[in-house]
């Protein structure tokens, strides 16, 4: 049907009756202007009436008629007589067979009158565009208590966004109280913060305040409610950190059953094996173990744990560990990569357990030159557990055991490993490290010895087995991930002795590391190729990276192609360093905490490390940590200076030092 220009229609348009005037005919279209001057695109098929032409130019007039006498025809309708007679009668569902029905010869006006009448209904008929079937009773019984239940949740929501709104708004020492209808969002809140569980609730903490996030609105309403889980990590929830696993990664978790050996590992458990860890550690990555042959040649074997026996590619705790790709040790508590039940005990080297492991056994010469290496897969048991202060004692006896006397033998080769890689350009730039705690409340800060005989043997042999996995890669032409780094523009000097301002100049002149699917030198380690698979409880990067060996120890197919590998390796490494700067923000909270606490007004010492213009920045003897100098002194970088701590605003992560007297 065609529709000449100024003809006022009544057409269905987004689920509602509107009327028009046509400013645009067409065959299967038509243009229409409504009174409010918009223009709607309107299929011919969705035009339910049309009412005549408008005379004249009172095209508002002509509308407002048409809908007058529309509405008063509306007041004559009994849709529940409608629905009845077709009911038992039975009707074409079209529009126009039921206004007939129903009018009889119905008018155009009958017509929309009927249509706005039954969509604004919405229940007795069922509708589909332009179709009108009747409902059973039943069915409209049961659309009833759907839309009761509805009406009924829209209704708690507002109830749930009132209160919500005035518990953000509670001021006073009393805890908000909390509704009982209010419990279940409140746990939804928690679930939210504890675990990433998304509902409904995220929703309407997202709304609540216009300049603050989900997560910075479900902690201020746990805090005001009193209602926050006993020992959690604020930083950690609002950052977005999960310290908690699902119920699913957990109950996975503990339906693993511990290793008990296999033909395809070579029974490595008669040796003498001892971890070096420090003493909180739970996750213990490698071990180690060094004998003499009949020719006193070195036979020492670097093991490490093989998670990936019990995490397979794609598994719940692998997507879990996806999330977590890296252990976050904080001062208040520690993430774990992986669940206890897998990185603490069955992937983990616990001392006298059988366990799963990837080992290189390597040859030295008596006079600490590499011989020979292999890497296959084992089954190892881990004899003696140490820290690193127990390893410093026993390398420092005179006389030991046969631990002592590996430990010694270690360290011996380490120091030629370390000297071949400083031949080979190695530069060695370790800057201070602390370890900071909070217990109960009690900040405690103290140096962690990074240069310890201890430290630097385990450090010298994970890098060799990272080293050795990289070649063997390389032999078998297997696609790994390789981690280099280029050489920089201008010399770089070892800093062995800890200088603030020499480390930071030698520090701006090396290049980042960079991963790449090709092998290249790694400059600042000196050496041709190097990855990583030292740390596969506590980094997601070498689990992914043993599965393709551990795969071609197998003759299995490969896990990922190279791409595959570098897509989600860069992934994770993005992840990775994200969580890496939440584990320095949250260094530097506590210990900006603990020196406002301990030390403010405290004479201390300090290295001037910039000055630029009026900015003056030094760093205090101790802390490695910098601070803003107030000063109208003139100062060098370099100088070391006696100075007093101002201020310390954890908050704003800002130190503030003064000279001890100004001249």
């Amino acid at each position: 049907m065609d529709f000449l220009e100024r003809s006022v229609v009544d057409y269905l348009g987004n689920n509602e009756m509107c009327l028009g005037v046509v400013v645009k005919g067409g065959t299967d279209r038509v243009q229409v202007r409504g009174a409010t001057q918009q223009q709607d695109k309107v299929k011919v098929t969705n035009i339910v009436a049309e009412h005549g032409m408008v005379q004249g130019d009172d095209v508002l007039g002509k509308l407002a008629a048409v809908q007058s006498a529309i509405r008063d025809a509306m007041a004559e309708v009994d849709l529940e007589l409608l629905w009845e007679d077709v009911l038992a009668h039975g009707c074409e569902p079209d529009l126009s067979a039921l206004a007939a029905h129903y009018f009889g010869e119905a008018t155009a006006v009958q017509t929309s009158a009927l249509a706005r009448q039954l969509i604004e209904d919405g229940t007795l008929f069922q509708r589909k565009q332009l179709q009108f079937t009747p409902r059973t009773p039943e069915e409209i019984e049961e659309l009833k208590r759907l839309r009761a239940q509805r009406a009924e949740r829209a209704a708690a929501k507002e109830r749930t966004r009132q209160w919500l709104d005035s518990v953000l708004e509670h001021s006073g020492d009393a805890p908000a109280p909390v509704p009982e209808e209010q419990e279940g969002f409140l746990r939804l809140a928690t679930d939210y913060l504890l675990c990433g569980f998304n509902s409904d609730a995220v929703n309407i903490l997202s709304a609540a305040r216009e300049k603050s996030n989900a997560r910075e609105v479900a902690l201020r309403l746990l805090r005001v409610t009193r209602r926050m889980p006993e020992g959690v990590d604020e930083f950690l929830l609002a950052n977005g950190i999960h310290a908690g696993f699902s119920d699913a990664v957990l109950e996975h978790a503990d339906s693993l059953s511990p290793y008990v050996g296999n033909s395809h590992r070579e029974d490595l458990s008669a040796l003498e094996l001892f971890s070096i860890d420090d003493e909180e550690t739970r996750e213990i990555d490698d071990a180690l173990s060094c004998s003499r042959d009949e020719a006193q040649n070195y036979l020492v074997g670097i093991h490490l744990a093989d998670p990936a026996c019990f995490v397979s590619k794609d598994d719940v705790l692998d997507a879990a560990a996806v999330e977590r790709p890296l252990s976050l040790y904080l001062p208040t508590t520690t993430v774990m990569m992986f669940p206890e039940r897998v990185g603490c005990d069955l992937a983990s080297l616990v001392a006298g357990e059988l366990r799963p492991a990837l080992s290189f056994q390597v040859k030295f010469s008596p006079e600490g030159t590499l011989l020979d290496w292999r890497f296959i897969p084992s089954a190892v048991r881990v004899r003696h557990r140490l820290d690193y202060r127990r390893a410093d004692e026993l390398l420092a006896a005179a006389e030991g055991d046969s631990v002592a006397g590996a430990l010694q033998a270690l360290l011996f080769l380490a120091g030629k490993l370390r000297a071949e890689r400083e031949a080979a350009g190695a530069v060695q730039l370790n800057g201070p490290e602390l370890k900071i705690r909070v217990r109960d409340d009690v900040v405690t800060v103290t140096p962690e010895d990074f240069d310890s005989p201890s430290h630097q043997l385990v450090s010298e042999f994970m890098i060799l087995a990272n080293h050795l996995a990289a070649k063997y890669a390389l032999r078998h032409d297997l696609p790994v991930i390789y981690r280099m780094q280029e050489q920089p523009a201008s010399p770089v000097s070892s800093v062995k002795e800890y200088n603030p301002y020499l480390f930071e100049q030698q520090v701006k002149k090396m290049k980042r590391t960079r991963l790449t699917t090709y092998p290249q030198a790694h400059f600042g380690l000196g050496l041709d190729l190097y990855t990583q698979i030292s740390s596969p409880l506590r980094r997601y990067a070498d689990l992914v990276i043993q599965r393709q060996l551990s795969a071609h120890f197998l003759g299995k197919e490969l896990p990922y192609t190279r791409e595959e590998l570098f897509g989600v390796l860069d992934n994770v490494e993005r992840t990775a360093s994200q969580n890496r700067s939440l584990e320095r923000e949250a260094n530097k909270y506590w210990l900006l905490e603990y020196l406002r606490r301990e030390k403010l007004g405290a004479e201390v010492g300090a290295t001037i490390v910039r000055v630029e213009g009026s900015l003056v920045l030094a760093e205090l003897d101790g802390f490695a940590e910098r601070g803003v100098v107030m000063t109208r002194n003139r100062m060098t970088p370099g100088e070391h200076v006696q100075l007093r701590i101002r201020d310390a605003i954890p908050k704003a992560g800002r130190l503030v030092l003064e000279p001890l007297a100004e001249d």
